[in-house]
């Protein structure tokens, strides 16, 4: 695509609506699948009515930007802080981290409880129907490599499968390359990798430690 001098986009989500909510809670694939397309459809025409240079879908199908990846990953378990928590040998520290997150505990992380499948598909479809769906640019987006690697590892349930980090990070790269490969494929315009966390070791005082995660 032509970029101009100052391009437009949205970061990525949107926000549901309660009638998708309701779909999501109710467990009715069929239902949910099609009023996650009619809400898609608004989401499109809201940008580009408004002029949005580059399209995205809303997120409108993920739980948030992150935890998506464990309905889409063989080998990655979707849990609450509070389940995390309860695992967790230095429990002290992991709540203190949420705590200072100003986090819900109620919000849900990937977990890896096995060997990842670094083939699985994770925005593929989603932009696929997005695609087809305007005939403006289009972005996808996704969790950078050490976003995921962060969040997904807890020692004592990865540690069992994964050597260290490193290895599962190394299972990670692989699984977003795969995934950039098939979207650069069928013609997606730009690809953004999400990273909030990177602004902590940024801007963190030389020796200060990081959250738990």
């Amino acid at each position: 695509m032509d970029f101009k001098p100052f391009s437009t986009s949205l970061m990525g989500s949107m926000p549901r609506s309660a009638e998708l909510l309701d779909a999501k809670k109710s467990g009715n694939k069929e239902e949910f699948d099609k009023i996650l397309l009619k809400d898609t459809k608004d989401v499109i025409k809201r940008e580009e009515d408004s002029g949005i240079d580059v399209i995205v879908d809303g997120e409108l199908s993920r739980d948030n930007y992150m935890s998506f990846v464990a309905d889409k990953v063989d080998g990655v378990k979707l849990m609450s802080l509070a389940e995390v928590s309860a695992l967790t040998e230095d429990e002290d520290s992991f709540d203190e981290s949420v705590n200072n997150m100003d986090a819900d505990e109620t919000i849900n992380n990937p977990i890896a409880v096995d060997r990842i499948d670094t083939n699985a598909v994770l925005d593929f479809e989603e932009i696929k129907r997005l695609k087809s769906l305007t005939d403006k640019p289009v972005k996808a987006t996704l969790p950078s490599p050490y976003l995921l690697t962060r969040s997904m590892w807890l020692e004592e349930i990865t540690g069992k499968v994964y050597e260290d980090r490193h290895e599962l990070g190394a299972d990670v790269v692989k699984l977003l390359s795969n995934e950039i490969h098939r979207l650069i494929d069928i013609g997606v315009d730009v690809i953004q990798i999400d990273d909030p966390i990177l602004s902590e070791v940024v801007f963190a005082k030389a020796g200060s430690e990081n959250t738990f995660f």
